[in-house]
């Protein structure tokens, strides 16, 4: 049986709820299409077929659409996903097709970046070269780069633990400990430098000159494409089981529904897929990969300010600092404005993660106060995004170990009824773009 009611979220992301109490009626519903996952590539891959005149529907496991592209309506601040090149090809489609509004930050989101290390702020680091802000990037650069975007899961004569390369390009144990601080990486003494080679050639051959945001948050964005979708969509659709039953595929979901289709899509990262039990057959290193490949920890804790104390003081307000809350920046998309977040990066997650909230506001209050005095009743704690135990993701994205980037191609192949898309299945780009080029290689899957 075939429901066509939308159900709309009506949640922090300023989307509707209104009929799921008709769910709860109706526990299993016949589709063509069961998407799994409501961020940018799921909602991608809806507008893609309700255009095509496909049936579906869209199963979201939190109470909010749009994935690591998150508005905290509480805070006023964008947590996720919200930078945009203006090559990005398919995400730039959509952008125009709902004429989102954006501004351009190009030219003024590289600020001046105080440094903090050994107890002694400096307003900027006397040498170049030993700044300790830019080790991974200065010793990275030595190494011969890609020369397309697709080649990082081609190159196994690349794939190495990451400080290897570090450190053969000029660095000490003593830097590379300084570089982890800067690296987007969970530990680069064990992650893959092919995350760095696929990350410098996105940088280089997207051929983005200008960066974007969304106005207003990428609620906005979010909300323009979910509200364009006329089929099923439905938050709170936590997924426990997926069972392939040959002539169809059935999706269990936490709250005791079933849904049933041709075709399962999972948009979901492997960190939570690998929760889901499974009947599918996969290949050996699909299986690899589901189970081990591993989501990078970030964690934000954002501040408010009452005063602009980098003017008292005189200093950037961006810092890299070598204790626990490493970098502090301005995530403001307005060059009038200032919004400053602490930004933790990987195991240096694990300092937070064992303390409440007013504990670790305390910490960074005292901290930066201790850091920069003129901040002394200046800044409050206004909240944190904890990306390593949002349930809903475990990481911020996927970044390959050493040896894994040799399954991609065999980890995104469709297994019996099901296909996989999202940010970590993309072949060339990263990041929104990925999710959005995942949700189109998966459409081709499906209308083929």
């Amino acid at each position: 049986m075939k429901r066509r009611t939308f159900i709309r979220n009506t949640t922090a992301a300023g989307l509707a709820l209104g009929l799921a109490p008709i769910a709860c009626a109706t526990p299993s519903l016949d589709t063509e299409i069961v998407i799994l996952g409501g961020g940018l590539s799921g909602l991608y891959l809806a507008y893609l077929l309700e255009k095509a005149g496909k049936e579906y529907i869209l199963l979201e496991g939190s109470n909010r659409l749009g994935g690591r592209m998150f508005t905290r309506k509480d805070i006023d601040r964008d947590v996720g996903g919200r930078g945009i090149g203006d090559k990005y090809t398919e995400v730039m489609k959509l952008i125009e097709e709902f004429n989102t509004e954006m501004i351009d930050i190009t030219d003024y989101m590289r600020s001046p970046t105080a440094i903090y290390l050994d107890g002694q702020l400096y307003d900027k680091w006397p040498d170049p070269a030993t700044n300790p802000a830019y080790l991974q990037f200065s010793a990275f650069g030595k190494s011969p780069q890609l020369t397309a975007l697709d080649q990082w899961y081609q190159k196994p004569e690349l794939d190495e633990v990451y400080s290897t390369l570090l450190k053969r390009n000029g660095l000490t144990e003593a830097q590379i400990d300084l570089a982890n601080i800067s690296a987007n990486y969970n530990d680069i003494r064990k992650t893959s430098a092919i995350n760095a080679y696929h990350s410098s050639a996105f940088r280089k051959f997207n051929g983005s000159e200008r960066i974007l945001n969304f106005k207003g948050g990428t609620a906005n964005f979010i909300d323009a494409i979910a509200n364009s979708l006329k089929k099923q969509v439905f938050t709170d659709k936590m997924v426990t089981k997926i069972a392939d039953q040959n002539e169809k595929i059935e999706v269990h979901c936490k709250d005791g529904s079933t849904y049933s289709g041709k075709k399962v899509v999972s948009t979901l990262p492997f960190s939570t897929l690998r929760d889901v039990q499974m009947n599918s057959t996969f290949n050996t290193n699909q299986k690899k990969a589901i189970q081990q490949l591993d989501y990078t920890n970030i964690t934000q804790i954002h501040l408010e300010h009452s005063e602009a104390f980098w003017e008292e003081d005189g200093l950037p307000v961006d810092m890299w600092t070598d204790t626990p809350l490493e970098r502090i920046m301005n995530m403001s998309s307005s060059p009038t404005e200032k919004q400053l977040a602490c930004w933790v990066n990987g195991t240096g997650t694990a300092f937070f993660d064992t303390m409440n909230e007013a504990e670790i506001a305390a910490y960074t209050i005292k901290k930066i106060n201790e850091i920069r005095p003129a901040s002394e009743g200046k800044i409050e704690y206004l909240g944190i995004q904890n990306w390593g135990q949002y349930e809903y993701n475990k990481g911020a994205y996927a970044e390959f170990g050493p040896g894994q980037a040799a399954w991609f191609l065999d980890m995104i192949e469709p297994a019996g009824n099901m296909h996989f898309a999202g940010e970590h299945t993309a072949h060339e780009s990263r990041g929104m773009e990925g999710a959005a080029e995942s949700a189109k290689r998966v459409f081709n899957e499906l209308m083929n």
